[in-house]
């Protein structure tokens, strides 16, 4: 089966969880003979073709429709957004001639994708990663924040060439990593598939070769791998540090709102716990610098304010760490299939917070324990069965359009 994965943006120097999952069923798709390729925009990494691990990877030039624009917008909207057209994507597509296309991405890339796909006759399907289910509406408003004052010119081209379908609803199929988003889709969809993220459990299980050695007085170290983003909540571990004075917090992971990194680092400075907290910018996937952090960490913690699943807690858990989360969304279900494995509280609430780490830092056996738990967890989750899942769900609904096609022809 030749597959074309496309998703908003691909750099191994700025990575997050939607491109962890492409990535990683791309190179298992790729192990079980089929012919991958991906596209992807320039977003954050301007090399046009390259071959990694066997997966040939296109990239184009994206234009973001507001005006006026300038170079820290474009670089925000990278990170972020912006709903960009991409003028050459489509001829990229028709050219490789896929016999699926995989969209993960949404609005004007997925309107293209299911175009393309009408043309060449083959079926489109259209991941939802983000938790489009339960933004909150604040948080929805602060991701339009930075288009807000601009003139939206690009709705003029949209109604030029009657860009009206509706996503994911108009794809041929959907793909959800959030249960939340299975839930409402498949009552209105008929080819609906819940395909949590994966790990490479064995990968993560090498990282604690990486741990340095123990000294004595040594404090106790958080570990938070995500965006820093409004999502992502990490105010709530520096307002903890200030409770909490024998830790400190390592966050990794890449900038996606500046002003919410401002606000952080401001309010750090205000709580004196500044040089309690470390910001580690994006770590490659698979580095020994990101396998060192998980090796070094006592606790990993995400206090999201939202999650669909949690693809982190499943590389904390095969790293062997204990994990306290908040019980939102799939994230909170996640760890709820796995009670020995992670503690969680609901989000805001510090004093569930403080319960949670207060046990794990203080009772070595419990932290033993859950790091066990979550080893055994972890390797419920490899990419390979993820694949071949995603695979049968393709082989599905490409069997039901031909059949449309076959008795519409007739």
């Amino acid at each position: 089966m030749k597959i074309a994965h496309v998703l908003r943006r691909l750099s191994f120097d700025d990575w997050g969880g939607t491109e962890q999952v492409v990535w990683n069923l791309a190179k298992a798709q790729l192990a079980a003979g089929h012919e991958v390729k991906v596209f992807a925009t320039t977003a954050l990494c301007k090399t046009r073709h390259e071959i990694i691990d066997g997966v040939e990877i296109f990239r184009f030039g994206a234009i973001y429709p507001w005006w006026p624009m300038t170079s820290r917008l474009i670089d925000e909207l990278d990170h972020k957004g912006g709903n960009p057209f991409v003028p050459r994507l489509g001829a990229a597509l028709r050219e490789f001639s896929p016999d699926v296309i995989h969209c993960h991405a949404m609005a004007r890339i997925a309107e293209l994708c299911m175009r393309t796909a009408d043309a060449l006759g083959v079926p489109c399907f259209v991941s939802l990663h983000g938790g489009s289910s339960n933004v909150p509406c604040h948080e929805s408003q602060s991701l339009r924040a930075p288009t807000r004052h601009l003139v939206p010119w690009g709705k003029a081209i949209d109604y030029l060439k009657h860009w009206v379908r509706r996503v994911p609803e108009d794809a041929d199929g959907i793909v959800c990593v959030g249960e939340d988003e299975y839930n409402r889709y498949r009552r209105v969809h008929p080819n609906v598939l819940f395909l949590p993220n994966g790990v490479d459990a064995a990968a993560f299980a090498r990282a604690r070769s990486f741990k340095r050695k123990q000294t004595k007085g040594r404090r106790k170290t958080l570990l938070c791998v995500a965006r820093i983003d409004r999502q992502k909540n990490q105010m709530m571990l520096v307002e903890a540090l200030r409770r909490h004075h024998d830790v400190v917090l390592r966050c990794v992971g890449p900038v996606t709102q500046l002003d919410y990194l401002d606000e952080i680092k401001r309010r750090a400075q205000e709580l004196g716990v500044a040089d309690r907290v470390t910001f580690t910018g994006a770590l490659k996937p698979g580095s020994i610098q990101l396998y060192s952090e998980f090796a070094n960490a006592d606790v990993f913690v995400l206090p999201s304010r939202h999650e669909p699943f949690g693809i982190v807690v499943l590389e904390a858990w095969a790293a062997g760490l204990p994990v306290i989360a908040s019980d939102v969304g799939g994230l909170g279900r996640l760890c709820a299939s796995h009670p020995d494995a992670a503690m969680v509280f609901s989000p805001g609430d510090t004093d569930a917070f403080d319960v949670a780490l207060l046990k794990i830092l203080g009772d070595p056996a419990l932290a033993a324990k859950m790091s066990h738990a979550g080893m055994a967890a972890a390797a419920d989750y490899a990419w390979p069965v993820l694949a071949a899942l995603l695979d049968d769900f393709y082989t599905g609904v490409r069997k039901h359009d031909a059949a449309k096609r076959k008795e519409s022809a007739e």
